[in-house]
């Protein structure tokens, strides 16, 4: 069986999920079409973003032909094919052409589902509420109207279809599509000691500001100013590849991730796998998706915040500075149990054999 999982980077999960697949025995690549600033890892890097329309439609037309009769699995993220632009009409367009003895799966990673419409009437807290979101895309419906066409494509080709987020289960079908946790783990993950003494350090590194909530967190650091002053100060990481943002995770006493998606990213996982304690908005509801024994060790893995919550929540790290080592420890088990890349692939390639 050899896998081949394409066509984006989006927080390097492919990349882990891949050396997880490849450590429990199986031949299992990463091709990405754009490189980005986050710079994550790939076995095949196409560069398209150096090209015209035209010039990336013929790359992504020949490493098709070259490709589709290499790989038995193909595994798709973030929605896309490796032909896939919406904006031009082109949905999926390489999908039916695969051989019929491909098999075909798909994660979706976030908001390449989830579709604002939806989440406004179904939800009070989330960033879809906020025009400014992601420099408002989405606020004219076409997003959600691709979302939806695509996905009834991808439905209909793929095997299996992995959410990263439990609430995206919300969007996809449920005979097909099942919760598929984060891989992230592997060399340059060894903890880090949060310090005992100094000033506290609060570690936020938002990808989008008004999609983690961040202008949330940095009222309530204006608050904690005036009451805790002297007692911590605020790291902010933005813009920054994904390699050198690690170093400077390491400095961190507490991280302070997604505060209105009502999950965790992958900088979470990230940050315990350091030892480093963790604050995220985890949304109740959405827990019935993913395995019991993952919600049952996530309530002592993460500190739960709501936004009306946030200032109590870092008086409380401040104040009990003595507690977050063992936050951290929790939280440090809970990834390497339920984040471990060989782990993720246990479930990916079951379902590869299976299908």
């Amino acid at each position: 069986m050899n896998i081949l999982h394409l066509p984006t980077s989006v927080g390097g999960n492919a990349w882990s999920l891949s050396r997880g697949e490849r450590a429990l025995g199986y031949a299992s690549d990463v091709l990405v079409s754009n490189d980005t600033w986050l710079k994550y890892s790939a076995d095949i890097s196409l560069n398209i973003e150096r090209k015209s329309s035209v010039g990336k439609l013929l790359t992504l037309s020949k490493t098709f032909l070259e490709l589709r009769k290499k790989y038995s699995v193909f595994h798709f993220n973030h929605g896309s094919s490796l032909i896939h632009s919406p904006r031009n009409g082109l949905f999926q367009l390489d999908l039916p052409y695969y051989p019929d003895a491909a098999r075909i799966f798909v994660t979706y990673n976030g908001c390449d589902i989830r579709q604002k419409d939806q989440v406004i009437k179904q939800r009070k807290i989330a960033p879809c509420h906020n025009p400014n979101c992601y420099a408002g895309v989405c606020n004219d419906g076409s997003l959600d109207n691709w979302r939806r066409i695509g996905l009834e494509k991808m439905e209909k080709y793929a095997a299996h279809i992995w959410a990263l987020n439990p609430d995206l289960m919300h969007f996809l079908p449920e005979k097909k599509s099942s919760f598929l946790p984060y891989a992230i783990g592997g060399e340059g993950f060894s903890p880090v000691p949060i310090s005992k003494t100094g000033r506290l350090k609060i570690l936020h590194a938002p990808t989008d500001r008004v999609n983690k909530g961040s202008d949330l967190l940095f009222q309530a650091i204006d608050k904690l100013t005036l009451t805790h002053g002297d007692c911590f100060e605020l790291i902010l990481v933005e813009g920054v590849p994904n390699a050198q943002a690690l170093d400077l995770y390491k400095a961190a006493d507490v991280v302070v991730d997604q505060l209105m998606i009502g999950w965790y990213g992958g900088l979470a996982v990230e940050c315990m796998l350091l030892g480093k304690p963790v604050i995220a908005r985890i949304e109740e509801q959405d827990l019935c998706f993913i395995d019991p024994g993952m919600a049952h060790d996530l309530r002592d893995a993460v500190i739960n915040t709501e936004p009306d919550k946030i200032y109590d929540t870092l008086c409380w790290c401040v104040e009990n500075r003595g507690e977050l080592a063992r936050i951290a420890e929790a939280g440090g088990a809970y990834a390497r149990r339920w984040h471990d890349p060989k782990y993720v692939a246990t479930i990916t390639t079951a379902a590869y054999e299976k299908n």
